[in-house]
Order: C-alpha cells, then sequence, then structure tokens
C-alpha cells in the first residue's frame, strides 16, 4: 500500500472512530443537560419547555467541547484496537512502518483539531455560553446585577423594582471588600436620575454598601453634600460580586489577554483567566496526548482476553488523567504552583509517558 493511501486510510478510520464516539457522547451530555434545564425552567414562572431547549443550544457547543479529549482517548483506542484486532497493524509493521509512521495520521488531525478548536470553535461556544448564562440569570433573579471590567474601571448595574444603581470604580480590593475612587448614580424605577455620590472608598459589608468620605449630588441643586458615610442598600456581596465578573469560561483565547491585563489593572484576582489561557493553549498537545496514550494501549498484539484488560487499562488511563488534571487546577487556583505550569502539567506528563512507552514498544 502506497504512503500516501495508507496515511489516508488511517486518517480515515480515525475520523470515523472520533466522530461517532462524539456523537454518542454529545448526544448524552446534552439530554442529561436538557433534563436539568427543564427543572430549572418549571421553577420559574412563565417560563418552560422553550426556556430549556434554547438554553441547552446555546450551552451546547461548549459542552461538548470539554468533552473532545475524552473522545480523541477512546475513539483512537479503538481505532488502534480495531486495526490491531485485524492483524493490520502487524502487517503494517512486517513492512518495515514504524510505530511513529502508524500513528502519524491521527496525531496530526488531534493537533489540527487542537488548533481548530481554540481559534474557532471555543470562540463561538464562549459566546453562546454567556448568552445562556445572561439567560438563566435574567429569568432566574428578581434583582439583576452585571459586573464588566473596560479600561477606565470596574462597573456594577444593579437593577431591582425599587430602581437602578449604576457604579463605577478605579480598582478593587479583594482583600478588604473595597471599591477605590468610587462613583455611583442613583435612578428610580423610571430610569430619573436621583443622585450622583462620589467617594473615595466604598465597601461592601453584607449587603450594604458604605460609601467613605461620600460628597451627594442631586440633580436639583449644584451644591454637593458631605458626609463621612453614606450608606447604599446591595444585593452585591464580596463573594458574589467575584462571581458576577465575567466568566472565563464566557472569553475565548482571543479575548483574555485584554481582559486579564484590564482585571490586573483594577485589581480584580485573574488566577482562573491565566488557568483557562493557558489550558486553552495546551488544547493541540492535549489532544496530541490523547492519540500517543491510545497507541500505546492498544498496539501491542492482541491476545486472549485483550479486550477486556484493554478496555480497563484505557478508563483507568481517562480516569487517572482527569484526576491529574482537577489536582494541577487546584494547585494553579490555590496558588501551590504558577498558573501556566498548573495548567500544562496534565498534556506535558501524558505526553511525556506516552511516549516513553512507544519507545519501549519500538524497540521491542
Amino acid at each position: 500500500m502506497p504512503p500516501g493511501t495508507l496515511f489516508q486510510y488511517i486518517a480515515w478510520r480515525t475520523l470515523i472512530a472520533v466522530g461517532s464516539l462524539f456523537a454518542i457522547l454529545s448526544a448524552l451530555v446534552l439530554l442529561i443537560d436538557f433534563i436539568e434545564n427543564l427543572r430549572f425552567a418549571s421553577k420559574v414562572p412563565d417560563t418552560g419547555f422553550g426556556l430549556a431547549v434554547s438554553t441547552t443550544l446555546l450551552r451546547a457547543p461548549s459542552l461538548t467541547q470539554m468533552l473532545i479529549p475524552f473522545v480523541f482517548l477512546f475513539g483512537s483506542i479503538w481505532m488502534f484496537y480495531q486495526l490491531n484486532k485485524r492483524s493490520e497493524i502487524s502487517v503494517m509493521r512486517s513492512a518495515g512502518l514504524s510505530v511513529w509512521r502508524l500513528l502519524a495520521p491521527a496525531a496530526l488531525i488531534a493537533a489540527l483539531s487542537g488548533v481548530v478548536i481554540i481559534t474557532t470553535l471555543d470562540p463561538l461556544s464562549s459566546n453562546l455560553y454567556a448568552q445562556a448564562e445572561s439567560l438563566k440569570q435574567r429569568k432566574q433573579d428578581s434583582e439583576h446585577n452585571l459586573v464588566r471590567i473596560f479600561g477606565d474601571g470596574i462597573w456594577l448595574r444593579q437593577r431591582n423594582a425599587d430602581g437602578q444603581l449604576i457604579i463605577n470604580a478605579s480598582n478593587y480590593d479583594d482583600e478588604r471588600a473595597a471599591l477605590e475612587k468610587v462613583t455611583l448614580w442613583r435612578f428610580n424605577s423610571e430610569s430619573v436620575l436621583l443622585e450622583r455620590i462620589d467617594a473615595a472608598e466604598a465597601f461592601l459589608s453584607g449587603r450594604t454598601l458604605e460609601l467613605h468620605d461620600a460628597k451627594l449630588r442631586s440633580p436639583d441643586n449644584d451644591q454637593s453634600t458631605y458626609t463621612p458615610i453614606y450608606a447604599v442598600r446591595t444585593s452585591l456581596s464580596a463573594a458574589n460580586l467575584r462571581e458576577r465578573v465575567t466568566a472565563p469560561e464566557t472569553l475565548s483565547i482571543w479575548q483574555l489577554p485584554r481582559f486579564i491585563l484590564l482585571a490586573e489593572a483594577a485589581g480584580v484576582p485573574t488566577v482562573r483567566y491565566n488557568m483557562r489561557f493557558h489550558d486553552l493553549c495546551s488544547t493541540p498537545l492535549k489532544l496530541l496526548a490523547m492519540v500517543l496514550i491510545a497507541a500505546a494501549f492498544s498496539m501491542r498484539p492482541v491476545r486472549s482476553g485483550g479486550a477486556m484488560r484493554l478496555g480497563i487499562v484505557s478508563v483507568f488511563a481517562g480516569f487517572a488523567l482527569y484526576i491529574l488534571s482537577e489536582i494541577s487546577t487546584a494547585m494553579g487556583e490555590s496558588g501551590l504552583a504558577p498558573e501556566a505550569l498548573a495548567a500544562w502539567i496534565p498534556a506535558v506528563v501524558a505526553s511525556l509517558a506516552a511516549v516513553t512507552a512507544l519507545l519501549h514498544f519500538e524497540d521491542g
């Protein structure tokens, strides 16, 4: 068989195995998510089947993207096992082909898929995921809170039945739960400005925003009124503010670098955003590692009970990779390891382990 034909044959088998497994697992995950969204919709007045369908469809790209590393692992294991079971790998090896030539098509597909995912699919899924979360929040909360970070600092908006608050702060001190250089605009329920408040600092205390050294000014009076402490009722807390900031999952690889710079300037913790950025960057290597691990497990000669043994080992490998990923993520978020190192550890360790096993297999 000519090298080009052999490459196309293995590549085609890889696409069929990975694509079929992806379709099956995606259908299962989306069905589970749809059931959860139906439960959510049943608890919200004036919503129903339509909200569950909309939320599921918007979340679908993001949820299925999470499956891709394991799809490549188990799909490649199945593909190599089938080739091995029919003695095709033995024939190819006897023809003088190295193990690297045999896994090159699948490895190339995995690496290219990783590039396509982080440059094309992830920006789409991030945008749709953000729309889904916004939709659920609007339907669930009677008070709508929004936190955004721009070049001029942090902007917060709180809307409820009594009116609306818009707050701008140049910086946020997470340890003290304090906003610095604060300007607050308070509107009534008809969006009429009631007052503007400028303060040196504002502290989130329970469900109250305490503005220190505040200057109050109303539209009817040009003179400002000074007060040492001015309290404003708010539904935002320190923990809630961190949660309301744009979620890392809603930002693509193109948006994350600028957002990280803005968040650092505004004093907002950026650990999760750095972790996501480096995790996305490691996607091609991670998918390549899945193929290498699959080849290391499934290219050996098939013996009696080999299918059962291979299944058990592959499930154990997938579970071990998941545990390693969770541990490295926890280390990065807790500050025990640099974010970049923690995000790249699973891909690098898996690649090195697989290459070592394949070298041992190649040398006999």
